[in-house]
């Protein structure tokens, strides 16, 4: 009878203990995504512009509609790149999001990146033509000249090395507007940019010769980044979620055309 007893008492307790112990393995509720964000980066055209008190540019427009589907009210500002990432690399810096940032082991340690790029990057040199007789095919054909770098940006380590060692000078400046200036007037004989960037910004200048040379210096995706915290790798991956939404969609492809054209449209 006791052990007939026993059975019963743990049979009728059975669904109470199994709710209870299922409650204890459950994972931790999910933070709830913020309200509000406010996200930093630089002036680089066509991505972040500043036309009078708004800023716009396509990668203004992604982030925003992606904001927006996750019910994220987002506030762009402008700030410096130098700045930006010594704010970033802050402790208790004054900012907290910030794009569009490639990926590096030292920024990792403070920065939370998602596993979906806002924007894939190419970095190519740009020339005159027929400033340089042939066109450099190589990197290597710059040996004794100077190339316009934007100030503040990552360099592609064989860039980096040449400058270092003496094959050619870096001449920076704050903008691309002001590189691809300089290079029209012979004052650079290349300069390093974005490929995207830099079509968009001869044409906007309206500079005649100005080539780009194939092939790519580097190639590297770039994030939208947020101040590590305990919200952080939510918000990172919420964010993850709606931009490979909008990539399946047709979303992202619809805001780069209106700024870049089609692939192979010229610009």
């Amino acid at each position: 009878m006791d052990i007939l007893r026993l059975q019963k008492l743990l049979g009728a307790c059975a669904p109470a203990l199994f709710c209870l112990l299922s409650g204890s393995m459950a994972p931790a509720a999910a933070q709830a995504l913020p309200a509000r964000l406010v996200c930093h980066d630089d002036i680089f055209a066509p991505y972040f512009m500043q036309n009078g008190a708004r800023i716009e540019g396509l990668n203004v427009d992604v982030l925003r509609e992606a904001a927006s589907r996750l019910g994220i009210a987002v506030e762009f500002r402008a700030m410096p790149w130098r700045r930006l990432e010594t704010e970033l690399a802050k402790p208790q810096g004054a900012v907290d999001c910030a794009f569009a940032m490639s990926r590096t082991p030292e920024r990792e340690r403070y920065l939370e990146y998602g596993k979906v790029p806002l924007q894939p990057t190419e970095y190519v040199l740009f020339v005159r033509q027929p400033g340089i007789a042939q066109p450099a095919a190589r990197l290597e054909d710059m040996a004794g000249k100077v190339i316009g770098v934007r100030a503040g940006f990552r360099l592609p380590d064989a860039v980096a090395r040449g400058a270092a060692e003496g094959r050619w000078t870096l001449a920076e400046v704050p903008t691309d507007t002001a590189n691809f200036q300089k290079l029209a007037l012979h004052r650079v004989d290349a300069v390093l940019a974005n490929s995207s960037v830099g079509l968009y910004t001869v044409r906007q200048l309206k500079l005649a010769g100005i080539v780009p040379v194939s092939p790519a210096l580097t190639h590297f995706d770039t994030f939208i980044v947020f101040r590590k915290s305990t919200a952080s790798p939510e918000l990172a991956s919420a964010f993850d979620r709606v931009l490979k939404q909008m990539r399946q969609d047709g979303s992202i492809a619809r805001i780069t055309t209106a700024y870049l054209g089609t692939p192979g449209q010229e610009l």
